[in-house]
Formats: C-alpha cells, sequence, structure tokens
C-alpha cells in the first residue's frame, strides 16, 4: 500500500465505517488498502473529505476563542465576511480547545469539498473533524437507517448525538454530535479512533470552543504573476509524519485548460503528488516541485513556474496569509 493509497482512503473515512477507538490494527490496515481513484489524482487532505451539499470545513491553531454571540432570531444563517481572495486554502471555522492526543491540524479545499482534521499520532491516528452546513446535515451515509438522536446543549444552542445506540451516544467511538452554531448555521464534529474514558465530555468541550469565520491558512510561498489561466481544483496542508517523513508538506492542484498543474512544497524526503515529471529545486531548507500532466496546453514551462514561486522557510511563525498577486 503506498502513501497515496493510505491518504486517499483516509479523506473517504469521513463519509465510511469506521471502527471504534478499541480496535485491531490489522484491521484497519486493510480498510485503509481499499483504494478510490479520482481524476485529480488523487489529490486528498490525507484524511478529510466532507463531501455534502453546502458544507465546508476548517480548524484553528489550539489557542483559546472568545465565547459564541447568541444566535440570530431570524433562521437564516448570516452571511459570513468575504473570504480572502490571495489565498488557495481559507478556513470557515476554527477549534479553541482540543485534547493532548491532538498533533496538528491539517486542512483541504477544492473538488472534494472544504475539510480540515485535527489529528494525531500513530496508526491509526486520532481524528476529529469540523464541518460546517447551511442547514442541519443529512445523515451520515456509514450510519444509514433512522440514526437516535439525543439532545445536548452547545454553547447555549441545540444540538444532539447522532448515533445507532441509542444507549451510546457516542455511537461506541465512531462520534458524530452536530448542532446549531451561534450564525444559525450547523456544525458538525466526528471523531474516530480518539481514545478517552470520558469520550462525551471530550467532544463536547471541543465542540464549545468551536466558532465560524473565514480564516487564511499561513502557508510557505508565494506565487507571483500566477496565471489567470490557472483555477484551483484541490489544496491541501497535510501534517503525516508517520506516513510521509516530513512533519509537513503543501499540495496545490491547478486545472489549467483542460490540464492539471501540481505544485508541492515539503521539507526534503517527502512524497510528490500530481502526474506529469516533477521539475523541483531546493531553496531556504524546502523542496518546491512544479508537475504538469499536459505540458503543451499550460502556456508557461515548469521552469518558468518554479521561477515565480518564493519559499518562506521552514519556520512556521513566518509563513504569510498573502500567498497569490
Amino acid at each position: 500500500m503506498t502513501d497515496h493509497e493510505l491518504a486517499t482512503k483516509l479523506k473517504e473515512l469521513a463519509e465510511t465505517a469506521a471502527p471504534p477507538p478499541r480496535i485491531d490494527l490489522d484491521r484497519a490496515r486493510r480498510i485503509g488498502g481499499r483504494r478510490r481513484r479520482v481524476r485529480t489524482t488523487a489529490l486528498v487532505l490525507g484524511c478529510a473529505a466532507v463531501v455534502a451539499a453546502g458544507g465546508v470545513t476548517a480548524v484553528s491553531v489550539f489557542r483559546p476563542v472568545p465565547p459564541l454571540a447568541a444566535a440570530p432570531v431570524a433562521g437564516a444563517p448570516t452571511a459570513a465576511p468575504p473570504a480572502p481572495t490571495d489565498n488557495p486554502i481559507v478556513a470557515k471555522a476554527a477549534f479553541g480547545w482540543l485534547p493532548e492526543q491532538i498533533a496538528g491540524v491539517e486542512y483541504a479545499v477544492g473538488a472534494h469539498g472544504d475539510t480540515a482534521l485535527a489529528i494525531g499520532r500513530g496508526e491509526p491516528a486520532p481524528m476529529i473533524w469540523l464541518s460546517v452546513y447551511d442547514q442541519d446535515p443529512p445523515v451520515p451515509r456509514d450510519l444509514g437507517g433512522q440514526p437516535s438522536r439525543i439532545p445536548v446543549r452547545i454553547g447555549g444552542h441545540d444540538g444532539y448525538w447522532l448515533t445507532t445506540d441509542p444507549g451510546d451516544p457516542v455511537n461506541h467511538g465512531s462520534a458524530y454530535l452536530q448542532w446549531r452554531a451561534a450564525d444559525g448555521r450547523w456544525a458538525r464534529l466526528n471523531a474516530h479512533y480518539l481514545l478517552a474514558p470520558d469520550l462525551q465530555e471530550v467532544l463536547t468541550r471541543v465542540a464549545e470552543g468551536v466558532t465560524l469565520g473565514n480564516r487564511a491558512v499561513p502557508l510557505p510561498l508565494r506565487i507571483t504573476s500566477l496565471p489567470g489561466t490557472f483555477h484551483l481544483s484541490d489544496g491541501y496542508l497535510m501534517r503525516r509524519p508517520d506516513q510521509d517523513g516530513v512533519p509537513w508538506r503543501l499540495v496545490l492542484q491547478y486545472s489549467v485548460n483542460g490540464g492539471l498543474a501540481t505544485i508541492n512544497v515539503s521539507p526534503p524526503g517527502g512524497p510528490t503528488d500530481g502526474l506529469g515529471v516533477p521539475e523541483c529545486e531546493a531553496r531556504k531548507g524546502l523542496r518546491v516541485c512544479v508537475a504538469f500532466d499536459q505540458p503543451k496546453v499550460v502556456g508557461i514551462t515548469a521552469k518558468e513556474l518554479l521561477g515565480r514561486i518564493t519559499l518562506i522557510g521552514t519556520d512556521e511563525t513566518k509563513w504569510t496569509t498573502h500567498v497569490t498577486g
């Protein structure tokens, strides 16, 4: 099983059945081996595909957030401030408190849904998904049928646990917690492989720290004069050192006149996603690669695109939220 195959399966887990926390590791690895091919060369968050109508997801760094305001009287969602246009990865909501098992946050945007994941270490890694919907989201396909709804209050707002076992709100570890957020939209937490004797209390605390709003995710590069024919298809900032051998890696894939252009950035040693022969350079302790699956339709060469990319370095405190322009 390759890294790409494992990453692709992990993206599916948000909409497929997941074992409870006390699982058989060999079975989990076998599940991870099933493949799903997509046209965009299996570009994935490596963790996250909550692909549902109207749903978007995001996560913040680990720091306290202000308390939620009272929900508006009107039933329609309050319009969020416009998303930044000079950053390809924009978070739509933020975590506040997260448990110690969580080691990092991953983000994805594009054709497979705007998604994010708070993730730990190991295999299988503990995961907490945060999704945002314009209205009460549909029942996840892996639950099926008519699962029970166990009422709960989150930050002063109505919500419920969604479970196939009325006696176990956290659904034996594959937990779904949904509630109406302060701006009238709905949020969902979905947890897998999270080891906690008080999982219900842990996820309730996580949910109470969630806030909604557009936030540009800091990234380790700037791209100048990106051609107008480049349209973002998929992008992800992934944190899987146990799988990739690097602490993080960024992949941006653009559709260009029917072809695909893929930019990979990571510390040296990380895998390279995308189709085509990559053109790579090493700068500021990082490696950047550009690949075109149909070079003749792009309009510039991979070398030319590399020349328009400035790498910022490995210090994440210096990464920028203003990526293109």
